[in-house]
C-alpha cells in the first residue's frame, strides 16, 4: 500500500510540475534566437543595404525596430530609398513601404532628401486607384506617426479605414456569418484570402488604437474570425482564397502575414483559438521552414527563399513585439531629428500617444532620457574591432557600452471627442490627442559611464525562475521519496 500511495504521489507531482512550466519561456527563447540569426543572415550580405526590391524596405523597418541597424546601414538604405524614388515609375505601394522604412530609421518621411513630402504624396493620392492591400499600407505608411493631414484629403486616414471597412467580403455557413477577411481586389467578388487579410488587419489595428471606432473594432473582430476558420490542421496558412481543409499551398509566407496581422490587433498567434493539433504559427514556422539562418517558402524547399526569409522575419519580430507591449509598425516615439540613428527601442507598451488635429504643428513626442553604461571584462590579449556588436578588445580588456532609453513623464491632455469611420467624409481627426515638448536625448558626453553588469533580455518573466527554483526544489524531494518508498 505504501509502495502505490508512494508511486501515485510521485506521478501526480510529475503531471502538475509538467503543466506548470511556463509554455512562453520556451518560445521567446527560439522565437529571439531566430530573429538574430536571421538579422546576421541580411547583415552578412553587404549588398542588401544597396538594394531595395522584394520586402527590404519592411526588413530595415523590422531590423530598426529592434534596434539591429548600424549608421553605416542607415547612411546606405537611404541612399538606396532616395535613388529608387527618383524614378518616375514608383507605385504607391512602393511609396507606402519607402515611408515606413525612413520613418524607422529616425528619418522623417514628410521632409525628406531636398524636403520632398513622401507622406503628402500618399494622402493626395487618389482614393478609388488602389488594391485592398495597397489601401492597407497607404493606412500603415500615414500612421507611422502624428503627421499632418488634412480632413479633406482624398486620402485621409479616416477615409482609408472606412473603404477597407467597406471592402471587406463576407464569409457566410449558410445563414450565419462565420467572419469577414479581405482580398486584394476591390470588386468584392473574389473571396478573401489570408496573405490580404492579415495586411488589413495590421492596418485597421494601428488605426484602431488613436480612433475608437465602432465599425472598425466589428471588421478587426471579424478578420480575425476568418483567420481562425482558415488556419489549416498542421497550424500553417496557405494563400488560396476561401476556407478549405487542404494542405496544398501552406507557405510560410501567408503563415508570417497571419501573424502580423494577429500580433497588430493585439491577438496572440499562439493562444489555444490558434493552436491546431499542439502546433500554433509561430512554432509551425520554427518546426518546417527554418533553415541554416533563412526560412524556405514552401515545406518541401531545399535552400532559403529570400522572399519568404523577409516576410517570416518580420512576423517573428512582430510577435516578439507583441509579447512585450508594442506593435511591429509603431514609430511614434522615434524623434525626427534622429537621423543617423535607428532611436528604435522597443517602445513604451502604454504608448498612447494618438496624434493630432489637422491643421496644428505635429504633436512631439515625449523627451527620452538616454543612460549609457559600461562595462569592463578582461579578455585574452588581441586587438579587435567589432562594429556589429559595439565591441572593441585592446589590451586584454573588453569594454561595452550598453545605451537604454526611457521616455520622460509627459503632461496628461484631455482627449478629443471620438470620430468613427462612417463620419471619414466630414472629419479626419483622432479620438485623444496628447502632446508634451519634443527634447533631444539628454546626453552628457562629460559624464563618466556608470559600471553596471550588463544582462541578455531573454523575455522571460521573474516569475519563471521562481518556477524553476520549484522545479527543481521538487525534483528533489522526488527523489528522496522515491528512494524511500520504491527504493530506485
Amino acid at each position: 500500500m505504501v509502495g502505490k500511495s508512494a508511486r501515485r504521489l510521485f506521478l501526480g507531482i510529475v503531471f502538475v510540475l509538467a503543466f506548470a512550466v511556463p509554455i512562453h519561456s520556451f518560445a521567446a527563447g527560439s522565437v529571439t534566437e531566430s530573429i538574430e540569426n536571421t538579422a546576421g543572415y541580411f547583415q552578412k550580405n553587404p549588398a542588401f543595404f544597396k538594394k531595395s526590391e522584394l520586402d527590404s524596405d519592411l526588413v530595415v523597418a523590422a531590423l530598426a525596430k529592434k534596434g539591429l541597424l548600424e549608421k553605416k546601414e542607415i547612411s546606405d538604405y537611404t541612399n538606396t530609398i532616395s535613388h529608387k524614388l527618383q524614378s518616375s515609375n514608383v507605385s504607391r505601394g512602393d511609396l507606402d513601404k519607402a515611408i515606413i522604412a525612413i520613418k524607422a530609421m529616425g528619418k522623417d518621411p514628410s521632409q525628406f532628401i531636398n524636403g520632398r513630402n513622401l507622406v503628402k504624396e500618399v494622402y493626395a493620392s487618389p482614393a478609388d486607384r488602389a488594391t485592398a492591400t495597397v489601401y492597407a499600407f497607404d493606412l500603415i505608411a500615414l500612421s507611422t506617426d502624428d503627421y499632418a493631414i488634412p480632413s479633406n484629403a482624398e486620402n485621409a486616414p479616416a477615409k482609408i479605414a472606412a473603404k477597407l471597412v467597406d471592402l471587406e467580403v463576407k464569409i457566410t455557413d449558410g445563414a450565419t456569418t462565420i467572419g469577414g477577411g479581405w482580398s486584394w481586389d476591390t470588386s468584392g467578388k473574389t473571396p478573401p484570402d489570408t496573405d490580404s487579410t492579415g495586411m488589413v488587419l495590421t492596418a485597421l489595428g494601428m488605426y484602431q488604437k488613436y480612433y475608437n471606432d465602432p465599425s472598425v473594432k466589428k471588421a478587426i473582430r471579424d478578420g480575425k474570425r476568418f483567420l481562425m476558420k482558415a488556419q489549416k490542421s498542421n497550424g500553417g496558412y496557405d494563400y488560396n482564397p476561401g476556407i478549405s481543409t487542404s494542405l496544398d499551398g501552406v507557405n510560410s509566407s501567408s503563415t508570417a502575414q497571419a501573424i502580423i496581422g494577429l500580433s497588430s490587433i493585439g491577438v496572440d498567434p499562439t493562444s489555444n483559438k490558434f493552436t491546431k493539433n499542439h502546433v500554433n504559427p509561430v512554432s509551425f514556422l520554427l518546426n518546417n521552414y527554418k533553415i541554416d539562418n533563412g526560412f524556405k517558402w514552401l515545406p518541401g524547399d531545399k535552400g532559403i527563399n529570400d522572399f519568404a526569409t523577409e516576410e517570416v522575419f518580420e512576423a517573428l519580430v512582430a510577435y516578439d513585439l507583441f509579447l512585450k507591449g508594442d506593435t511591429l509598425y509603431n514609430f511614434r516615439n522615434i524623434s525626427k531629428s534622429d537621423a543617423g540613428s535607428t532611436g528604435a527601442t522597443d517602445s513604451d507598451a502604454e504608448d498612447k500617444d494618438p496624434g493630432k488635429s489637422p491643421g496644428h504643428s505635429p504633436a512631439a513626442a515625449p523627451p527620452r532620457v538616454v543612460e549609457k553604461h559600461t562595462k569592463e571584462v578582461v579578455t585574452k590579449t588581441n586587438t579587435i574591432t567589432n562594429t556589429k556588436d559595439h565591441t572593441i578588445t585592446h589590451n586584454n580588456i573588453t569594454t561595452k557600452t550598453n545605451t537604454v532609453e526611457k521616455p520622460a513623464t509627459a503632461k496628461k491632455q484631455t482627449p478629443a471627442k471620438t470620430k468613427t469611420a462612417s463620419n471619414a467624409k466630414k472629419e479626419d481627426k483622432p479620438a485623444t490627442a496628447t502632446a508634451a515638448a519634443q527634447a533631444p536625448p539628454a546626453e552628457d558626453a562629460q559624464q563618466e559611464p556608470k559600471k553596471v553588469v550588463i544582462t541578455k533580455t531573454t523575455g522571460v518573466s521573474p516569475v519563471h525562475g521562481w518556477v524553476g527554483s520549484l522545479s527543481a526544489g521538487a525534483g528533489v524531494i522526488l527523489l528522496i521519496i522515491r528512494k524511500k518508498f520504491l527504493g530506485v
